[in-house]
């Protein structure tokens, strides 16, 4: 499935994270998932959220820096290995994970939203969805 994402260009100093967690809190934005890259300079916090195209303009009008990406999401057995099974099909396959990350809320399932290159996101998904 495909899921549409943010990612929220941060300075990397004490409060920020904070700050926008605390403004995602006032307005009433369910998170689904949640992660931080940084670097020692800024980081990018890409979420998942209940409603993301009302989010983000939500985000821009209040002068976050932010953008919308395109990911696949895969409902996997929450369980040992079942990561490790979707990323074999995906290497064997040629194909190169930019980054992933797992959500889990409280069910048997997990969900394991990634990012490929932009070209290939069609390509991966009907690959997984063959591979079942």
């Amino acid at each position: 499935m495909y899921i549409h994402q943010i990612s929220v260009f941060v300075e990397n100093k004490p409060g920020n994270i904070a700050n926008f967690t605390n403004f995602l809190a006032e307005h009433k934005i369910d998170m689904r998932a949640f992660q931080i890259a940084d670097s020692s300079d800024f980081g990018i916090i890409r979420i998942i959220v209940d409603d993301p195209f009302n989010t983000l303009t939500l985000l821009r009008d209040n002068n976050w820096i932010c953008n919308l990406a395109h990911v696949i999401g895969v409902k996997l057995p929450d369980e040992p290995g079942s990561m490790a099974k979707a990323m074999n099909v995906i290497a064997s396959n040629g194909y190169s994970v930019d980054y992933v990350m797992l959500s889990a809320r409280g069910t048997d399932d997990a969900l394991m939203v990634f990012r490929v290159k932009d070209e290939d996101t069609d390509k991966v998904a009907a690959l997984l969805v063959r591979s079942g």
